[in-house]
């Protein structure tokens, strides 16, 4: 295995997983933007990085380089079919630090506008496939915030009038990966999938996990329960509340503590933090998109 990635040797075992080139670095470049540090409750909106650019692809390629090291180093090349990058991407963990007890935070999006109930609806369609994901409650802990169709059912401990709108862990309890690897397939693609009757569901294409953001699970009161394995664990979830306006605030987090954390409350680090907030936009890869 070489250092280089111009020849077919390095990521060989990217294809195994069902990727090419191309798709395995965009999502890459997702993942990178992704973990930037951002502050807690800033939601923002997740689309394809510029490719083009020299500085994203030169982030692309310094990650699979660390991602071959660790692949060489940890042991890890024996997790083929997609055990690789979970495994390394659970490597990849923030320090642990962490927060004595969980903070009322309001989500706002990326542009410092509150969200809310009335305006929710104009800016998170029910029947996309874009990520809108915000960090809770530490740094680097990043969550999905879902605006779903009610027609398929009313989610454990959603909030505002149709009690739609709920708020989960985005990394994938089984090895830890996050968007755009694990993404939200609304209607339209569960129906292409032909899936979960054509209910919206979420999955994780490194091995396949699946959740429903409708259905709770009894032993920890949230919800995102599993649909398919080989996740034994369901999505944490993000608790949401209110106030007498609309304002939607995230108090603190249900079910099993996030993944590769003893507790939710360990690991990341505490914000908010010093960041340039932008609105930038990376969404899942359609073309990419693996149905489980």
């Amino acid at each position: 295995m070489t250092d280089g990635f111009e020849g077919e040797g390095p990521i060989d075992w990217a294809s195994r997983l069902g990727f090419d080139r191309p798709d395995f670095d965009l999502r890459l470049a997702s993942y990178l933007e992704l973990t930037r540090p951002m502050p807690p409750g800033i939601v923002r909106r997740i689309d394809a990085p510029d490719m083009n650019d020299p500085k994203v692809q030169a982030e692309v390629d310094e990650a699979k380089r660390n991602l071959l090291k660790l692949l060489a180093v940890g042991g890890l090349a024996a997790a083929v079919g997609g055990g690789a990058v979970g495994a390394a991407l659970q490597y990849i963990q923030p320090p642990m630090q962490g927060l004595a007890s969980y903070p009322r935070v309001q989500l706002l999006f990326a542009d410092g506008t509150p969200i809310t109930t009335s305006n929710i609806d104009s800016q998170i369609d029910p029947t996309t496939i874009t990520v809108f994901s915000f960090d809770y409650p530490l740094s680097g802990e990043v969550n999905m915030l879902l605006n779903l169709d009610p027609t398929f059912g009313v989610p454990p401990n959603g909030v505002g009038p149709k009690k739609n709108i709920v708020a989960y862990s985005a990394i994938c309890q089984h090895l830890g990966c996050i968007p755009p690897f694990l993404s939200y397939y609304p209607a339209s693609e569960a129906k292409q999938c032909g899936f979960n009757n054509g209910a919206p569901f979420i999955h994780c294409i490194c091995h396949g996990s699946t959740y429903d953001p409708y259905t709770g699970d009894s032993s920890t009161g949230g919800g995102a329960s599993i649909l398919t394995g080989p996740t034994v664990l369901p999505l944490p979830q993000c608790l949401l509340e209110t106030d007498a306006n609309g304002n939607i605030f995230v108090t603190s987090v249900i079910g099993p503590p996030v993944k590769g954390h003893f507790t939710t409350l360990l690991g990341g680090t505490p914000g908010p933090v010093p960041a340039k907030i932008n609105p930038i936009q990376v969404q899942p890869i359609p073309n990419g998109q693996r149905c489980p």
